[in-house]
């Protein structure tokens, strides 16, 4: 399994990768067997600092995503917006089907125990600090930093952390850099995971 392969609007999923991921269930929800178990080691140890993370989501299937993405367009031009418009302000926070992270079973959204959706100020909960300090030492990585919404082509997600193996996830924070800075600087030597 790759664990730093690159899935957003400019790099959709390669044919058939969906069809080598073998799933496992977190807190129901699923994810790929390796990013499970150091999922379940991270919730385990911010428990064991008493701070107790939810997980919103983690894999989604393409039709399950075309759903979501057909539900926000849907939703937006509600409002009023063109569908043009629609998708141009949807596609800032919601990937197409087959260009998002969710269908690699490698992302998780996660949240404060009592929410039921993402939370913009996350990032100032306990959980979202207890995430900033430890994720890295299981992996993860906040996916969409703030300020590099120009690299990454998805606006600031405090919730949305990627596996991708503790030494990169260690670089990519420390360095203050985003997956596709560290794959554009290190891609000579992190290949795969």
């Amino acid at each position: 399994m790759n664990y730093l392969i690159l899935v957003n609007k400019f790099e959709p999923l390669p044919a058939g990768f969906t069809d080598e991921i073998k799933l496992k269930d977190v807190c129901g929800r699923l994810f790929e067997s390796q990013t499970a178990e150091c999922l379940e080691m991270m919730l385990y140890a911010a428990s064991s600092d008493g701070i107790d993370i939810g997980v919103l989501s983690g894999y989604r299937s393409e039709e399950y995503q075309q759903m979501l993405w057909e539900r926000e367009i849907s939703r937006e031009m509600g409002k009023g917006l063109s569908y043009n418009e629609a998708t141009s302000l949807v596609s800032r926070t919601l990937a197409l089907p087959g260009c998002g992270e969710h269908s690699t079973g490698l992302a998780a959204d996660l949240c404060t125990p009592s929410a039921d959706d993402t939370e913009v100020f996350f990032y100032k909960t306990e959980q979202g600090k207890w995430l900033c300090r430890h994720a890295q030492e299981y992996g993860f990585i906040l996916r969409y930093p703030r300020m590099k919404e120009h690299l990454t082509g998805i606006d600031y997600e405090p919730w949305h952390y990627r596996y991708v193996g503790q030494e990169a996830a260690r670089l990519i924070t420390e360095s203050g850099i985003c997956l596709e800075e560290f794959l554009h600087f290190y891609s000579d030597k992190y290949t795969t995971c």
